[in-house]
């Protein structure tokens, strides 16, 4: 943690310094519209406080979000609206939490928080399972008394009450200065096992041996907030005690992991540094791996398409594709300079970031700037136009509700601003007009004029008999190709779907390349012609998706069996024998909100299911922890819950024949799953036991079934 003033400073230094940084090219993320939230109004005040902050001026700052389960946002931030507890025994900065019903378009302040005599700031909320909201805070009287308090609220923020103390340090005035032995900034959320954690700022190791002068802690409650366990440390610097790693922020990815961002300001400038966890919190020593053009003050959001999204005090947003392991940045910000910049999904194909934006005659209000960031895409050309598109060579007309290019040298025309996703498949309808090729690009970024100038990869089709597959780095690597009839004049379905590093290759639905290549993993999508020829590309469809399998592939990794005879064959995944053997996915797949589908056959009598928030499998047909939806041709759906035995949540009658395709599906919506067979809802209940895991499919009792087209979204 770092005082205001020291911080404002050192603000100022940054923008500075960055103020010559090149934007990067083709960002994903556009923005759209900005609203303020807070803009307390200044006064005339008595003059600095504890900190030589004028409150008059101060504002508000601070700002963080919370989606409700009822689809409202509550905002939560720092106000000064007195002239702090040095000139009024009941002074101190406060906090103010404001409502929007309407996705943050306007805001009404329903609530405010204070700590008589002392500065409130740091807030950050959650909503448990049963409705309540908690809001953790640091409260400070500077060099004397720190605690990080927690408060909850029964009617969604309307008011509050003092719930628990996460941690503190008392002393007499003065005491706990020089070197300064505080805690600040706390930031809950849940693990897997829905228990609730909070990590924060810790200066209190300072005296001890060995010394840190700042790490990163971490508490876990098993009992919704009302006590705290044993510190952890989370991040730490064995070999430098000046390190002072410090503002975490955490959020479980979509791949089950956990990631934790923090600033490292004693010996690393206040640079950025990740750290990820497989249960999160079990955390190796040391600071993690620095984040690229990130300084100070982090907030990391998963977003449900997989992809992490970061900002920090530099006003810039970056994106990462694979989990936090390389980023890269967006080309715009809302704003010329940030301060405790934070960042939330509030639709499917938006982003909003919540700034303490600088105002005229001083201080900061609160601002939330929307951000329109591509997750689907489609085009079908009908409109008669190209916008969106730019075009590196060759021309390019659109006629008919189609788009086609006179190639000379590998011409291209690519989307921007940039679709890119991690997981997803890109499809068009190609069509040779005379010999030659052409190709759909897809992660790909730096284009520019001429054949092969752009980085990332392309799969196409060629009239010489050849559906193929290569990689782009100013230069073409091929990664495979395979026979196929390809005639000019025809159209072709192309299809290319990305998964965790696997490409697949599909000529009007039919697999023609497997290949596994991890060198790109960012980029936008486009179209490429060939050599001295024309072609036409139509109905251009992007879709993301956390995992997705037909099955056309006899190779498919990732899976493993507990008990049971399991075979790719025909295009679908086929289980025979054993007593409810089940298939799991690894890496796991996992959200707090997402959809898992299939189609299932039962190849005569019993059961088939899905399974979902996978953990500990192992053989037996219960044997592991989890949820599993299934149908029964004895006429019913279930669901139900395994902890090494089963449960039933709910169950409802439907016929189920032999040898028949249904499709199954389940919506996970935080803690309520919504069970369908053939888009008819048939299951609607809740249950928050489990929050992480894997997915998977699970056969029934000496039986034979079949799946086909797994998706998970």
């Amino acid at each position: 943690m770092r005082k205001l003033a020291m911080t404002m400073l050192t603000l100022a230094i940054w923008l500075v310094l960055c103020s010559g940084m090149v934007s990067a090219a083709g960002g994903p993320a556009t923005s759209t519209s900005t609203v303020t939230v807070n803009n307390i109004s200044a006064f005339t005040d008595a003059g600095t406080d504890a900190r030589g902050i004028s409150p008059g001026t101060f504002g508000s700052q601070y700002g963080r979000m919370l989606r409700l389960t009822n689809g409202d946002w509550l905002a939560a931030y720092t106000i000064y609206d007195n002239n702090g507890y040095t000139r009024d025994a009941n002074g101190g900065t406060r906090l103010r939490v404001s409502k929007s019903t309407n996705n943050g378009a306007t805001w009404t302040v329903v609530s405010n928080i204070s700590d008589p005599g002392r500065d409130l700031d740091n807030a950050q909320m959650v909503q448990m399972p049963n409705g309540d909201v908690l809001l953790a805070a640091r409260s400070v009287r500077w060099q004397e008394s720190y605690k990080l308090y927690v408060y909850k609220s029964t009617n969604l923020g309307a008011n509050w009450s003092y719930l628990s103390t996460i941690d503190q340090n008392n002393g007499t005035p003065g005491s706990l200065g020089n070197p300064d032995k505080g805690v600040y900034e706390p930031h809950m959320g849940f693990l897997a096992d829905g228990r609730l954690a909070v990590f924060y700022a810790n200066e209190k190791h300072v005296t001890e041996s060995p010394s840190y002068s700042q790490i990163i802690s971490e508490k876990i409650s098993s009992d919704g907030g009302a006590t705290w366990g044993s510190e952890i440390y989370a991040a730490w610097d064995p070999s430098n005690s000046s390190a002072r790693p410090g503002m975490p922020v955490w959020t479980k990815m979509a791949n089950g992991k956990y990631i934790l961002a923090l600033e490292v300001c004693g010996t690393q400038g206040c640079n950025i540094f990740s750290k990820t966890s497989n249960d999160g919190y079990t955390w190796s020593s040391g600071i993690g791996t620095q984040v690229p053009d990130q300084l100070g003050a982090p907030y990391v959001l998963s977003m449900s398409d997989g992809r992490l999204a970061i900002v920090s005090n530099v006003n810039t947003l970056s994106f990462s594709n694979d989990y936090g392991t390389t980023w890269y940045k967006n080309d715009t910000f809302p704003w010329a300079s940030s301060l405790w910049a934070s960042v939330y999904q509030t639709g499917p194909n938006e982003i909003a970031i919540m700034n303490s934006a600088s105002r005229a005659g001083g201080g900061n209000n609160i601002q939330l700037a929307f951000m329109n960031v591509k997750s689907t895409f489609s085009y079908d050309f009908n409109d008669g136009n190209d916008a969106g598109w730019s075009k590196y060579g060759g021309t390019w007309t659109v006629s008919g509700g189609a788009y086609t290019v006179s190639s000379s040298s590998g011409d291209k025309s690519i989307v921007d601003p940039y679709v890119s996703l991690v997981n997803y498949s890109v499809e068009a309808d190609v069509k040779l007009n005379n010999a030659g090729q052409a190709s759909i690009i897809f992660s790909a970024a730096s284009p520019s004029a001429g054949a092969d100038n752009f980085i990332g990869y392309a799969a196409g089709i060629d009239s010489g008999g050849s559906v193929w597959l290569g990689k782009f780095n100013n230069n073409f690597t091929s990664l495979g190709s395979a026979s196929a009839t390809i005639s000019t004049g025809t159209n072709y379905k192309l299809k290319i779907v990305k998964t965790n590093g696997r490409i697949q290759v599909f000529r009007d639905g039919v697999l023609k390349l497997d290949q596994t290549d991890t060198s790109y993993s960012k980029g936008t999508i486009g179209l490429r012609g060939g050599f001295g020829n024309s072609a036409t590309f139509d109905n251009v469809v992007v879709t993301p998706f956390l995992y997705a399998n037909d099955f056309s592939s006899a190779t498919n990794p990732g899976w493993t069996n507990y008990e049971g005879t399991w075979s790719f064959s025909g295009g679908t995944y086929n289980m025979t024998s054993g007593s409810a053997p089940k298939s799991i996915l690894s890496p796991l797949v996992n959200n707090e909100s997402y959809t898992l589908q299939a189609d299932v056959r039962i190849n005569g009598t019993g059961q088939g299911s899905l399974l979902w928030n996978v953990q500990n499998p192992g053989n037996g047909a219960d044997t592991f922890k989890g949820y599993g939806a299934g149908i029964d041709t004895g006429g019913t759906v279930l669901l139900g819950r395994f902890n090494n035995s089963y449960t039933q949540l709910g169950s409802a009658s439907n016929t189920i024949a032999s040898n028949v395709w249904y499709n199954l599906k389940v919506v996970i919506t935080g803690n309520r799953m919504q069970v369908y067979v053939n888009n008819a809802l048939k299951i609607d209940v809740s249950d928050s036991t489990y929050k992480n895991g894997a997915i998977g499919v699970r056969g029934g009792f000496s039986n034979n079934v079949s799946f086909d087209n797994l998706i998970a979204y």
